[in-house]
């Protein structure tokens, strides 16, 4: 059979353009993938919308003879929990295993193709079901040992049974050393999506004799261009600077996480320069960091989506008409005027608005004398309430939810939960509904992990056979007309039962000291940090 070998075309992307308010299901906005042989030369330097040297915000490189400060400080919203890649996957961790840990493949956020990393090449003959991965030489572990296909081998089967990788565990029949440099990976069933899944910090290689010596403190020695030096769980986590990295050196010798979870502690950490980043500002402050002649804002177009989603096996949220009435009673333009300051754009469709495969659905409209139609199906008797699930960060929305739905005569209770307490109540399936978000990755089978039952970011509880057979029908078809097809369907099928209620993708913001650069972003604010540079006092 005649072997494919894999990358991405810049055309690829655009699909990225943010479709138009449409009133129904529409258009699809995607360039289709192509095919070709396999990016070769060394993965991509950090990325970020600025020309080297440039007096851009975010630039790419430090421009000649800039002096260049040491020991780079970022104010974290949430804690670190862990070092172990497989303990957790969320943005505070996966900001840290982009630095620390290499992955198989790499994906360039500015050519937006796939790019070699710990493989230099990658293949497969059977449409998807094996890949061949040809590892590259003389990369070197923190702690001096040399990667080797075993290392691949040990890493992917440790993934059993953990936390944040289990998901990438069941997708493997076998992983095997066919010699030191080259693995094989026979997958469970076809998956065209598995080299865009070998790019994402779950897929973070690790060194088995590090982890077998020490398995408390082993899975934390990477090949990235920065180690971790110490750590304090739920306080801070300090790296520093690995100058045998592959990649090259970093621009500083150390960089230290550092946990302020209250949003103006800290802009004022930021504004004194106890702090060089600070992490998602909150949207009021924005308009303090862009006036401040000794800061910088950096903006993007994220991809995290934020949207309500409906218990569909718990009543009264498992009636569609109740879904539907809710749909069709809030008014999502002025949620994101108001609670996200105007800074966001309206989802069309429940999927990733630069996710291959992203079909406008139009969003839903606000239809009072719908939504009461609906809501009278669902509660003839009167008596019409609903329990809505939120955090702190997102207790603005579900107030305006619950002033908008009472104008159909729906009363909505809001259940105000800690973060630790909105996870587990909401993956158990105790809520009745509840606002969260997710930040979707570039490829199309990776709606998978909110909608396939079992699943702990399913928080709809949904269970769609049809959805289930569309997307195990669309990652392993190489025909892209046909695989675009499926999941127009799907999003056609979410868009018409309701379990999900998209409502915007917010718009990305870091606060930094002015001229700081080289960090590369993501729009699903998984950031890599490792390229980064802040000029010096």
């Amino acid at each position: 059979m005649m072997k494919k070998r894999f990358r991405v075309m810049a055309a690829l992307m655009a699909m990225a353009v943010m479709a138009g308010s449409l009133t129904g299901c529409g258009g699809n906005k995607n360039a289709p993938a192509e095919t070709g042989s396999a990016s070769s030369g060394t993965a991509a330097e950090g990325n970020s919308g600025g020309a080297a040297g440039s007096s851009e915000i975010n630039a790419a490189k430090p421009a000649e003879g800039m002096a260049l400060k040491e020991d780079i400080v970022i104010g974290m919203q949430s804690k670190h929990t862990t070092v172990d890649a497989m303990d957790a996957s969320n943005t505070q961790h996966n900001y840290m295993y982009r630095m620390v840990y290499d992955t198989p493949v790499h994906f360039n956020n500015t050519t937006k193709e796939l790019e070699p990393s710990l493989a230099e090449e990658w293949s497969t003959e059977d449409g998807g079901k094996t890949y061949i991965f040809k590892l590259r030489d003389g990369v070197k572990f923190h702690n001096g040992e040399t990667l080797k296909a075993s290392d691949f081998v040990f890493t992917f089967n440790r993934m059993e049974g953990t936390t944040s990788c289990n998901g990438v565990f069941l997708k493997v029949e076998s992983v095997e050393a066919v010699d030191d440099l080259t693995v094989k990976m026979t997958l469970v069933d076809p998956n065209l999506d598995w080299p865009y899944m070998m790019t994402l910090p779950t897929a973070s290689i690790m060194n088995e004799k590090a982890v077998t010596d020490d398995p408390e403190k082993g899975p934390a020695v990477g090949t990235g261009p920065w180690m971790v030096d110490s750590y304090e769980f739920g306080n801070y986590t300090k790296l520093v600077a690995f100058e045998d990295s592959w990649r090259g050196a970093p621009n500083a010798k150390s960089f230290t996480f550092r946990y302020i979870p209250e949003d103006s502690a800290r802009l004022i950490a930021l504004q004194n320069g106890e702090i060089d980043i600070c992490q998602t500002p909150a949207a009021i402050e924005l308009g303090r960091i862009e006036e401040d002649p000794a800061l910088d804002l950096i903006s993007y177009k994220g991809g995290s989506l934020t949207y309500m989603a409906f218990n569909t096996q718990k009543d009264p949220a498992k009636d569609e008409n109740l879904r539907k009435a809710v749909a069709h009673a809030i008014d999502i333009d002025s949620i994101i005027a108001v609670a996200a300051e105007g800074r966001g754009e309206k989802a069309t469709s429940f999927w990733g608005w630069d996710e291959f495969g992203f079909y406008d659905c139009g969003g839903y409209t606000r239809d009072l004398d719908k939504a009461k139609e609906y809501l009278a199906k669902a509660f003839p008797n009167g008596n019409a309430t609903l329990d809505i699930s939120v955090g702190a960060d997102r207790k603005t929305i579900a107030e305006m939810i619950q002033s908008q739905c009472k104008e159909i005569g729906l009363t909505i209770n809001i259940v105000e939960l800690d973060s630790a307490g909105i996870s587990t109540t909401t993956t158990n399936g105790e809520h009745q509904s509840c606002l969260y978000g997710m930040g979707f990755n570039i490829f199309g089978d990776d709606a998978r992990r909110i909608l396939q039952p079992g699943s702990a970011v399913n928080k709809a509880h949904y269970d769609s056979q049809e959805v289930m057979d569309l997307l195990d029908k669309a990652v392993a078809e190489e025909d892209e007309a046909k695989r675009l097809d499926y999941y127009k369907q799907i999003q056609e099928n979410v868009y018409e039962h309701v379990p999900y209620i998209p409502i915007y993708y917010a718009d990305g913001f870091i606060g930094v000291k002015k001229g700081t650069g080289g960090i590369d972003i993501y729009p699903t604010s998984h950031h890599d940090f490792s390229n980064i540079f802040v000029p010096a006092e």
